[in-house]
């Protein structure tokens, strides 16, 4: 919908440049959203030479560059117009600053807490680089586990969608044709991370065949933290938090490992609800001191929380 009617846009025409751009209700030319406008600034820096692209890269760009300009124009839109939007996008938006994205990069922690600041910055948290990826998407992507999961305990978001559509899970398993998990798509899916994307056309169709292929995502809980839940046999661990292993089909049974006495053991379906990590409630706590980080474990949620708790009234 243009802005005048309604300041919102439909996901499918948010992220592909091919869709309608005139408004359903009053018919007007509504602007290109800001994920559009941000692909071609993406693409436009990636072409200039952006850091970590290689020629074959940016000829790609090339190719994706004009076939957004070229859509743009054919729905009536002159270069200069273009270009106005484009700049008028990069002065509204909350923009990650160079250096920032370069210590993601390069795993530089102190350069990004400093920055970050204490108490956290909530803006900074979440604000976005090239191709609206946030400080999560680029370290998801680069692996850095311990990094992320300091970003998650700040509250970063774990749903938050770049310019193509895409969450962050979706960088951790990787931009290729095979996914691979691993244990940044672990540690994601433990805090609760969706598979749902809006990346369109092609490109998304193989995405969710290639989602399809792995046998992690085809159960609801596998891979997923959650909490105990009536389990008469066993009542001392109502209430506890576990990781769920695998599901074994012929047995209709889950196994699982409690989150702190790390006990394994098999429960059903009925036994298990998702539990996902929050900053309020991580299993496990990590920090980032004289150049190290630390794991700190507990032998209960209870006493993690109220550790997470300290941690930020100190």
């Amino acid at each position: 919908f243009c802005e005048v009617c309604l300041d919102g846009w439909h996901k499918k025409s948010k992220y592909d440049v091919h869709q309608p751009r005139n408004c359903p209700v009053c018919r007007h030319r509504a602007k290109p959203s800001k994920e559009v406008l941000s692909q071609i600034d993406t693409y436009s820096a990636q072409v200039q030479g952006l850091k970590g692209i290689d020629e074959d890269g940016k000829m790609k760009c090339m190719v994706k560059l004009q076939e957004l300009w070229s859509s743009l124009l054919n729905k009536g839109y002159t270069e200069d117009e273009i270009v106005d939007m484009v700049q008028e996008y990069r002065d509204s938006q909350n923009l990650m600053p160079a250096v920032i994205a370069d210590a993601l990069l390069d795993k530089d922690t102190q350069t990004i807490l400093d920055w970050l600041g204490s108490p956290v910055d909530a803006g900074k948290l979440n604000c976005v680089y090239y191709g609206e990826a946030t400080m999560l998407h680029i370290t998801a992507r680069h692996g850095n586990k311990e990094l992320a999961t300091l970003l998650l305990q700040y509250g970063a978001d774990i749903d938050a969608y770049d310019s193509q559509g895409g969450p962050p899970i979706l960088y951790a398993l990787g931009q290729s044709h095979v996914l691979l998990v691993n244990e940044i798509v672990a540690l994601l899916y433990e805090w609760g991370a969706s598979l749902e994307h809006h990346v369109p056309g092609e490109a998304g169709a193989k995405l969710d065949i290639n989602l399809q292929s792995l046998p992690m995502f085809h159960n609801e809980f596998v891979k997923r933290r959650c909490e105990i839940v009536d389990l008469n046999q066993r009542r001392d661990l109502i209430g506890q938090t576990c990781i769920v292993e695998k599901y074994i089909a012929r047995k209709d049974r889950y196994k699982v490992t409690t989150e702190h006495a790390q006990e394994t053991f098999l429960v059903g379906r009925d036994n298990l609800k998702r539990r996902d990590r929050t900053p309020e409630d991580p299993g496990y706590y990590i920090t980032y001191e004289d150049g190290e980080y630390k794991r700190h474990t507990f032998e209960s949620n209870g006493e993690c929380q109220e550790f997470v708790r300290n941690s930020r009234s100190g």
